[in-house]
């Protein structure tokens, strides 16, 4: 946990002004904070407000109370909002349950993902729709989990959206592309291919089609299968109809974990390039300004 994540509404004033938030001893925050980062009364740790608009972080003093429980005392001059960050919209077709459950912290400790829609393939087991990790109350401790794990602030929003793939379900999720990638958005199609077709690297693809709108932070959306793959049919509705590109993280058939902790992993960091490169270009524009 990097991050002591806090609720807007368990916020209250400290006799100084700021603002306070006391954990009780039995809040897993107080925990970590107490028996693992070993805090005494007067350290410091890293705290975060998830919100709509993005969120804040920064520090607040530690201080033990008698109950056992932990009062924390932000320091609002350390307090900073959150950056335009690049985005990733990450659609799953139902994984085995089990994966599923390891899977909610690890895809929300990714700083850029901002949405998660959980699909059924026409290959997934119809069993797994039926699994307890589609359930908010599963699912919403382990995004927070990962959240703090990832010293991020911004929210992630969850779609389960347990329907067959068409066209009109991802347009009714706003993820189609409908005017020849004029906004900017790299669509992926994670594929492993064929011997008869090999599609290109998912980093080549989002530096293709990835174009820095004004305003706007760079970003992606990336469909991964369920075990047993997407089908030609569903490949078509995404790839021909729905304006994705069929790319690969290399020549090895993956498990549906690994493809997608490696596909965010390659997707972050290609649009943190087009990030870099964007912001470069704009200084070299303003430094030849008179």
């Amino acid at each position: 946990m990097n991050l002591i994540l806090i609720q807007p509404n368990e916020l209250s004033l400290a006799e100084t002004g700021e603002g306070a938030v006391n954990l009780p001893p039995d809040d897993h925050r107080t925990r970590h904070i107490v028996d693992h980062l070993k805090k005494e009364t007067g350290d410091s740790v890293s705290v975060g407000f998830a919100t709509s608009s993005g969120g804040c972080k920064g520090k607040a003093l530690v201080a033990h109370r008698e109950n056992g429980g932990v009062r924390l005392v932000l320091q609002p001059k350390t307090m900073v909002h959150s950056p335009k960050e690049p985005e990733i919209t990450l659609i799953l077709a139902v994984p085995f349950p089990a994966r599923l459950k390891y899977l909610w912290p690890v895809i929300t400790s990714f700083s850029s993902v901002v949405r998660v829609v959980i699909v059924k393939g026409k290959l997934t087991n119809p069993e797994f729709c039926e699994s307890k990790a589609l359930k908010p109350s599963v699912y919403e401790p382990m995004i927070e989990k990962g959240m703090s794990q990832g010293g991020r602030i911004r929210p992630v929003k969850v779609d389960v959206c347990l329907e067959d793939i068409s066209r009109e379900l991802l347009e009714r999720l706003g993820l189609v592309d409908n005017d020849n990638n004029a906004d900017g958005i790299a669509r992926i199609f994670l594929d492993c291919g064929d011997e008869s077709k090999i599609p290109p690297p998912a980093r080549d693809v989002v530096i293709e089609q990835c174009k820095i709108m004004e305003g706007k932070a760079p970003s992606a959306i990336v469909a991964v299968g369920p075990e047993r793959g997407w089908t030609d049919e569903e490949m078509i509705i995404f790839v021909e109809e729905c304006g994705f590109q069929s790319a690969m993280l290399g020549s090895s058939i993956l498990r549906v974990d690994t493809a997608v902790v490696s596909g965010l992993g390659i997707v972050s960091a290609a649009l943190d390039e087009c990030q870099s490169a964007s912001e470069r270009e704009r200084e070299q524009k303003r430094q030849k300004l008179p």
